[in-house]
């Protein structure tokens, strides 16, 4: 490594952290200001504001970081080869016979590090944050929010889920509804409740659903539905940690799913294709979809990055706003089309996710890397 290298590097660096604090500032002083009594609120519960902060706002600056890698790579980019025209150190750089390809050579290298640390972070360190992630300002405070439920069917224990309502934060079902069809269903077909607490699996006890409040239904009195020593219905009968208005549902069905979502935004790749294989038939193309953007989001950041570089450059466009503008319209139309792609592949059954995530990349690859390769001969 050169000295000239080392000079760019450290000037792409700074001007790369201060792209990156500038855009993630400017989003979380606007979600501060949009929710500051929450916030104060919740600073004095945990004893110091600054504190609260950094626990809430530290993990929202690493799903910042992962989605705006590519494009605050460009920008930090476009700022160092400006700076080098406006110095004129681009043009004693040439003119000491140093081709442009060796001058934005170490550029490009920092670029691939941090999308590599952008994928990092993705697998790695944002899903241990992803109970924090989830929830919004208002979470904090302690009080339940109360989400609409979306019926799901359980085919491996034969249930039917459903309620008025779930509360994320204590993973209640209020008022829930569970029509029973597997083997359960020869000593009752539907179990009402006041509320329904998904609990997760411990020794002995698989993961499901407790309910409290039943009632005095007649069933609770029959000994529990185990068949070759799966179990099905646990009742109080034979159940010592039960009540005797209580029951409980085993089920494969996790209480994220009772919420819409197709799959955990912030889970890991290992995590998603784990659901994708056990749980697939409980989600929709979103999950495959997130997967393979998953394994393609290094190159399609890349991709980005090289839909801009030409644009930086060109010695036709040494005005910064201008170079500016051909960024964010080319990160726009790359960005647009492969949103467009996404929705067409959850409303139509002719586009699959594989096609929806690799046609961006294969349109725009080949395209990015000749203009590229193009700029960096002129």
């Amino acid at each position: 490594m050169t000295l000239i290298d080392r000079y760019l590097i450290v000037l792409f660096a700074r001007v790369f952290l201060v792209c990156f604090l500038t855009l993630s500032g400017l989003l979380v002083i606007a979600q501060i200001f949009t929710n500051l009594d929450e916030l104060i609120e919740y600073g004095r519960r945990r004893g110091s504001l600054p504190l609260a902060l950094a626990e809430y706002f530290g993990p929202v600056l690493l799903t910042i970081f992962d989605r705006t890698c590519g494009l605050t790579a460009l920008l930090a980019l476009l700022f160092v080869v400006a700076w080098l025209y406006r110095t004129n150190e681009w043009t004693a750089m040439l003119a000491a016979g140093i081709s442009k390809a060796r001058v934005v050579r170490p550029l490009l290298s920092v670029c691939a590090i941090a999308i590599g640390v952008s994928a990092l972070s993705r697998e790695f360190w944002i899903p241990q944050y992803s109970d924090i992630l989830t929830q919004s300002p208002q979470d904090l405070q302690g009080t339940e929010r109360v989400r609409p439920i979306r019926p799901t069917e359980d085919s491996d224990y034969g249930l039917l889920i459903a309620g008025k309502s779930i509360a994320s934060q204590s993973k209640t079902i209020r008022n829930p509804v569970f029509v029973v069809f597997g083997p359960a269903s020869r000593i009752v077909t539907q179990i009402q409740a006041e509320a329904a607490t998904y609990r997760e699996p411990t020794d002995g006890v698989p993961a499901g659903y407790l309910l409290t409040g039943v009632g005095s239904a007649k069933f609770l009195s029959e000994p529990s539905v185990v068949v070759d020593g799966v179990d099905y219905l646990r009742l109080p009968s034979d159940t010592l940690w039960l009540s005797p208005d209580q029951c409980f549902l085993p089920s494969s069905i996790e209480f994220d799913m009772l919420r819409g979502s197709s799959a955990k935004q912030f889970a890991s790749t290992g995590d998603l294709v784990w659901r994708a294989k056990n749980q697939g038939d409980y989600y929709g193309d979103d999950l495959q979809l997130l997967i393979h953007q998953r394994f393609l989001q290094p190159f399609l950041d890349v991709t980005q990055l090289l839909l801009g570089l030409p644009f930086v450059l060109s010695s036709r466009r040494r005005n910064i706003v201008q170079m500016t503008i051909a960024c964010f319209l080319t990160y726009g139309v790359f960005f647009g089309f492969s949103a467009i792609l996404a929705l067409l592949c959850g409303s139509s059954s002719l586009l699959t996710p594989t096609l929806a995530i690799w046609i961006p990349l294969l349109v725009f690859a080949p395209y990015a890397y000749a203009r590229t390769r193009q700029a960096l001969v002129e």
